[in-house]
C-alpha cells in the first residue's frame, strides 16, 4: 500500500513541475502572441506604409534632364540612349527659345512631346516645336481649349500627321531605361484645366522625378488617394511654385531632397509663393529656380543625381 501511494505521489509531484510556468518561457509566450498580432494587424492595414515601390528596371548609360529656361513658362527635355521626351514648350513668346536649345544640343526627333494641359505658358511653342522637330507620338489629357494657341498646336499635329494618346493613370511608357508612370489626372471632371494636368513619374534606375504640370491641391490629393507610388528624388514644383500646388500632403508623400521651380524673374504672378518656399525649405531640400539659375540640368546614372545650372 506504501508503495503505490509513494508512486502515486511521485506522478503527481512530475504532474505539477511539468505544469509550472518559468518566467522565461512566460516571456517568450508573451512575444509569440505580440509577434503574432502585429502580423495581422499590419496583413489587416497594409495601406499604413503606402503603396510598394515599382520594380526597377537594369539600365545602360545615362539620363539628361534640361529644365529649359522658359521664363515665366515651363519646358523640359529629357534625352535618354533610346530616344527623348519634351514636356511642354513654353509660351509663345519662349518657343523659340526652346526650340533653338534643342536643335544645339544635335537633336532633330523627339520620340515622345507631352502637352500637361492646354495653357498658354505651357503650349504656346507647341506648334513651333511641332512643326520644326520629327515627332513620334504627342502625348495629352483628353480636354479641350477653345484658344488660338490650343488651335494652332491642333493644326500643327494634324498638318504633320502626328499620332496622339491620352494615356490613363498607371499607365507606364518606357524610353530606354526611364520608365514614366502616369499619376494623374485620375479624374475626368475637373473643370479646371490645371487640375487635368497630364502628371508623370520618372523612374531611372533608383534614382527618380516627378512632373506635374500646374496640378493644384484637389489634383495632387487624388494622386495620393489613387495610391500611386510618389515617392522621387526630384520634384518639379507645381504651377511655377503656385499657393495652389505643392500642398503639405504632397510634399510628405514625395519626399524629394531637390525641388526645380520653373519661374520667370519678377513675375506679376509673385511665384514662387512664399508658402511653397517655407515648406520647401523646411523639408531641407535643395531648391533650383529658373529665375535664379537659368538653365538647370540633370544627369542621372541610375544611382546619382548631378546638377550642373547656367548661372
Amino acid at each position: 500500500m506504501s508503495r503505490t501511494r509513494r508512486v502515486k505521489g511521485r506522478s503527481r509531484k512530475r504532474r505539477s513541475r511539468r505544469n509550472r510556468k518559468s518566467p522565461a518561457g512566460i516571456l517568450l509566450f508573451i512575444a509569440l502572441a505580440m509577434v503574432t498580432v502585429a502580423a495581422w494587424y499590419l496583413d489587416y492595414i497594409p495601406d499604413l506604409a503606402g503603396p510598394a515601390a515599382p520594380a526597377m528596371v537594369a539600365i545602360d548609360g545615362e539620363a539628361v534632364l534640361h529644365f529649359i529656361d522658359a521664363g515665366q513658362s515651363d519646358a523640359t527635355l529629357i534625352v535618354t540612349d533610346a530616344g527623348t521626351m519634351l514636356i511642354d514648350a513654353g509660351s509663345r513668346s519662349a518657343g523659340p527659345g526652346v526650340v533653338e536649345y534643342i536643335r544645339n544640343l544635335g537633336i532633330r526627333e523627339l520620340t515622345y512631346v507631352v502637352a500637361t494641359h492646354p495653357h498658354e505658358d505651357h503650349i504656346g511653342g507647341m506648334d513651333l516645336v511641332l512643326n520644326q522637330f520629327d515627332i513620334g507620338m504627342v502625348l495629352m489629357p483628353e480636354v479641350t481649349h477653345t484658344t488660338r494657341t490650343f488651335e494652332r498646336m491642333i493644326d500643327a499635329i494634324e498638318d504633320n500627321n502626328i499620332p496622339v494618346r491620352a494615356p490613363a493613370a498607371d499607365s507606364t511608357i518606357q524610353l530606354g531605361g526611364a520608365i514614366f508612370t502616369v499619376i494623374g489626372p485620375n479624374n475626368s471632371g475637373h473643370a479646371n484645366l490645371n487640375n487635368m494636368s497630364l502628371s508623370l513619374r520618372m523612374a531611372f534606375g533608383a534614382t527618380s522625378f516627378i512632373f506635374t504640370g500646374d496640378a493644384e491641391r484637389i489634383a495632387e490629393l487624388e494622386m495620393i488617394a489613387a495610391g500611386h507610388y510618389l515617392r522621387s528624388d526630384v520634384l518639379h514644383v507645381g504651377h511655377h511654385g503656385s499657393s495652389t500646388s505643392t500642398v503639405q500632403e504632397f510634399l510628405d508623400a514625395v519626399v524629394p531632397s531637390i525641388a526645380v521651380i520653373a519661374v520667370g524673374k519678377g513675375n506679376r504672378y509673385g511665384h514662387p509663393h512664399e508658402d511653397v518656399m517655407e515648406r520647401l525649405v523646411a523639408a531641407g531640400l535643395r531648391i533650383y529656380r529658373s529665375d535664379y539659375h537659368g538653365d538647370i540640368v540633370m544627369t542621372t546614372n541610375g544611382t546619382d543625381i548631378q546638377v550642373r545650372t547656367a548661372r
